[in-house]
């Protein structure tokens, strides 16, 4: 019987379940803050699992680790969920804990749960708000222009200048 060498070994079996759930919420684009919300732990503490986690498979950031837990869990799906897809039939397949499948629901693609007409609003909105305030400004400054004709106000006068 031959030993297997510590370099073949898949390394994401060496990370423990906190470490695992936390990368699993990484890769559903979940903050530090958020994943701590969600598995009622401190920030700080969500901080050394993810870590911990990087140092344990060699990689710099906390979503390069997510991604290779996601391939080694999930080879065939090793992409993100198109948008609009449900997520509850992925958990069915997958058999995920509930708590990881809802945090997926409400990032998956759509953080702040607004529908794409929604979203269109918004853009649409803050579009026409920048017009207004340009316009704002720009009349603003006709004005003044206007004022200090016709009071024959000259800024290159001498009280004006320092």
């Amino acid at each position: 019987m031959q030993l297997s060498r510590v370099s073949d070994v898949d390394p994401t079996v060496l990370l423990n379940d906190r470490q695992k759930q936390c990368l699993r919420l990484v890769y559903a684009n979940l903050e530090a803050k958020e994943i701590a919300i969600e598995l009622g732990l401190s920030p700080h503490t969500v901080n050394e699992h993810l870590r911990d986690a990087r140092r344990i498979l060699g990689v710099s950031r906390s979503m390069q680790a997510a991604r290779l837990l996601n391939e080694a869990e999930d080879p065939e799906r090793s992409v993100s969920r198109p948008f609009g897809v449900e997520v509850g039939s992925v958990a069915v397949e997958q058999e995920v804990e509930p708590e990881i499948v809802a945090s997926e629901a409400v990032v998956g693609g759509n953080r702040y749960r607004l529908s794409a007409l929604q979203r269109l609003g918004i853009v649409v909105g803050l579009a026409i708000g920048i017009v207004v305030l340009g316009g704002a400004l720009v009349g603003t400054t006709d004005l003044v222009a206007r004022l200090l004709t016709k009071y024959r106000v000259d800024i290159s006068d001498e009280p004006y200048k320092r």
